[in-house]
C-alpha cells in the first residue's frame, strides 16, 4: 500500500492526473495520485533519494544565472525582487517580528533567498544537493553547503529558523525531512515553508495541464490540510498558514493548455517571458480573490518550547 506523503493515509492508487514533463521534456509519463482523506497528491512512481539527481537538467533554472553580464543582472533583480516582495508580504510576519539569528536554508539553490535575508540581519547558511548551485551561492559570498538534510552526518542544530522555499515538494518523504528540521531548531524555533498550493483552483480548473504540478520533479503536491497535518505529524505546533499569488502560475498554465509545453525556455527569451508574467500580477491576483485561494501555500509552524 502507498501512503500519502502529506497526512500517511491511504492512498488511492488509480492515476487521477497523468502528464509528462512539460517544463524540460524529461522523457517519460508520470501519474499523481490523490489522497482521499487530505487531498494531497504523490507523483507515480516512486523513487528513491538517490534517483531524485537525475530528474534535473544541467540548466536547471534554480541552479545557476546566466553567464551574459546583461542577462544576470536581469535575472538577479527578478529574482532577488520576488524574494524582497515576499519576506514585506504578511505571511512572512512572524519571521520578520523576530530579531535575526541563525537560519538554515534547505534547498538553497543558487541562494537568492539568502541574499536578501543576509541584508536583513540572518546568518544563513544555505543546504542545497546540486553541486553547481553551491558554486554559484558561493560566488555570490554566501555559506552554501552541499548536501540534503537526510543524507550525510548528522549536523549540528540550534537554528532560530529553517525555511523550504519551494524545496519540500521535490523531497522524497517530506516527513522525513520536516523531522530533520524539528530537530535541528532550538525550542521555540521557526519553520518556514512556501510550495505549491494543489488546493487551489488553478489547479483544479487547469489539472494535468497546471504550471506548479511540475512532473517528474514535484514528488508532493500539498493541499493546506495535507501540509498542516504534515506539520503537527512532526511535533510542530502554533501553525499558521496563508496562500498567495505567483507571478508565472496562471501564464504558465495556459500556455501549457493552448502549447502544451513550455516557450521561450532558454536565453534573453526566458527572462522576457518572468517580466512580462510580473506584468501580469495584478490580473492573476483579482481572479485568484474572484475565483478562491492562490497557486502558492505558505506555513509557519514553531518547535514548542518544552520539545526536547
Amino acid at each position: 500500500m502507498i501512503t500519502c506523503a502529506a497526512c500517511g493515509g491511504p492512498l488511492d492508487e488509480r492515476a487521477a492526473l497523468r502528464s509528462f514533463d512539460r517544463l524540460y521534456g524529461k522523457p517519460g509519463d508520470y501519474t499523481v495520485a490523490i489522497c482521499p482523506a487530505c487531498g494531497s497528491g504523490r507523483t507515480l512512481p516512486l523513487i528513491s533519494s538517490d534517483e531524485l539527481a537525475g530528474l534535473y537538467p544541467s540548466q536547471y533554472d534554480a541552479h545557476g544565472l546566466p553567464a551574459n553580464p546583461l542577462l544576470r543582472r536581469l535575472a538577479t533583480a527578478l529574482f532577488e525582487r520576488r524574494y524582497r516582495r515576499a519576506l514585506a508580504s504578511a505571511r512572512f510576519s512572524t519571521l520578520a517580528e523576530r530579531a535575526p539569528g541563525t537560519l538554515l536554508d534547505v534547498g538553497s539553490g543558487r541562494g537568492d533567498l539568502g541574499v536578501v535575508l543576509g541584508r536583513k540581519g540572518w546568518r544563513v547558511t544555505g543546504l542545497e544537493p546540486s553541486p553547481e548551485a553551491v558554486a554559484e551561492a558561493r560566488r555570490r559570498g554566501l555559506d552554501s553547503e552541499e548536501g540534503t538534510l537526510t543524507a550525510g552526518p548528522p549536523r549540528e542544530g540550534g537554528y532560530d529558523a529553517v525555511v523550504f522555499s519551494h524545496s519540500l515538494e521535490h523531497v522524497v518523504e517530506p516527513f522525513d525531512d520536516l523531522s530533520v528540521a524539528h530537530e535541528l531548531l532550538q525550542p521555540g524555533g521557526l519553520v518556514v515553508i512556501t510550495l505549491p498550493n494543489f488546493g487551489s483552483w488553478q489547479a483544479r480548473r487547469f489539472g494535468s495541464r497546471w504550471f506548479h504540478l511540475d512532473l517528474p520533479r514535484h514528488r508532493t503536491h500539498f493541499t493546506e490540510r495535507g501540509l498542516e497535518t504534515l506539520l503537527r505529524r512532526t511535533g510542530f505546533r502554533q501553525i499558521r498558514s496563508a496562500t498567495s499569488t505567483s507571478a508565472d502560475g496562471l501564464p504558465m498554465s495556459v500556455q501549457y493548455r493552448l502549447l502544451g509545453h513550455r516557450r521561450l525556455a532558454a536565453r534573453a527569451g526566458r527572462y522576457v517571458s518572468i517580466a512580462a508574467a510580473l506584468t501580469l500580477v495584478p490580473v492573476t491576483v483579482a481572479a485568484d480573490k474572484v475565483a478562491g485561494a492562490g497557486d502558492l501555500l505558505h506555513a509557519v509552524a514553531e518547535k514548542p518550547q518544552d520539545a526536547d
